[in-house]
Formats: structure tokens, sequence, C-alpha cells
């Protein structure tokens, strides 16, 4: 199941009044689903709808694409052939925004991570808890293009996304294992 767009998902929030973007808004949920292996949709609305404009109303299209977001989320993160995608962005963005939502991303996923419970004796694996820290530091990391070129600053946001996209489908097997089906003889 295909993710809606990033703005399609940004306006459904914005709508309803969440000060939550799109793409913390999947940092959150993708978190959650590695840490806890599952997510309370309604749990998760909850937070992203926590500190909102009271006079906005939450309608049920919104509530439908956010669902959208759920299921394609735990689709693609489980999915055995990495069909797993971030919501950000599309490159007709302009750069900066791509790379403060992509901050966003991360800020979102660490705190899913703690929402769902992670625990420091839950990472046996030394690459796991380097992925965290790495994480951690790009949600910190400046989010304005350096003076490197466009073209250079694009093809880096271009592999860390692709680094995150792999991480998060290694920390989700490394805290979900997938069990393998039964073999018939």
């Amino acid at each position: 199941m295909a993710l809606p767009d990033f703005s399609t998902v940004n306006n459904a929030l914005s709508t309803g009044g969440s000060l939550v973007e799109a793409a913390e808004c999947h940092g959150v949920l993708c978190g959650i689903l590695c840490t806890s292996g599952s997510t309370d949709m309604q749990g998760w609305v909850g937070h992203l709808f926590a500190s909102r404009d009271e006079s906005a109303d939450i309608s049920a299209e919104s509530l439908k694409i956010l669902h959208d977001v759920h299921q394609g989320t735990l689709a693609g993160i489980n999915h055995t052939t990495f069909d797993f995608s971030l919501l950000l962005p599309e490159e007709e963005y302009p750069l900066d925004a791509r790379m403060l939502a992509l901050s966003d991303w991360c800020s979102g996923f660490s705190l899913g991570l703690s929402m769902g419970g992670l625990k420091e004796g839950m990472l046996g694996n030394d690459d796991v808890r380097e992925f965290i820290q790495d994480v951690q530091y790009i949600a910190e990391a400046c989010v304005k293009p350096d003076d490197d070129s466009e073209e250079n600053t694009e093809q880096s946001l271009v592999e860390i996304e692709e680094y995150l996209r792999m991480g998060v489908l290694f920390l989700n097997e490394e805290l979900q294992p997938v069990s393998a089906p039964p073999t018939i003889h």
C-alpha cells in the first residue's frame, strides 16, 4: 500500500489544527512501530492533535488519510522486499524545505522510539546503537544548505534518505524479528 503524498498528509494535519507536520508525523509512527511492533492508531492520532488549534475540526477525510499513512507504513516496514519509504517532500520542493523535513522526520523518529518504549537493553547490536545516534545527529544538524553546490547537497540528501530508510528496516528487524515461515519437506 503506497503512502499518500507529503502535501496531502500535511494538509490533513493542518486542516485539523495539528502543529505537527507530515514528516515528523511519519517519523513518530515509524519509531513507535520499530520499538513496539504496533501502534494504537487512536493514541498516535491523539499525539498528533494534542496541541492543536481548537477552532479547527478534524475531518473524516483527514482521519482517512492518516489511516492510510498508518496502514501503508505498517505494511511497508514489515514487507520482505524492503517496500518502505519515508514520508518526505517530493523533489519539486525547495532543497531547504526538504532538508528541514528530513530533520523533522528524524526528530519524530527519536520521539517515536521513546513513545514506543525503547530501552537501552533492547539494543544488542552496535550498528543499531550507531544508527539511532546518527538519527539524533541528523535531527540536530543544520537544516540550511552549506556552501556546497546545490547538486552536491541534493546528492547528499538522497544518500541520507536512503541510509535512514534502510536503517529503519534494519532496526525494525532487530527489535521485531519476522519469524521465518515453516519449511515444508
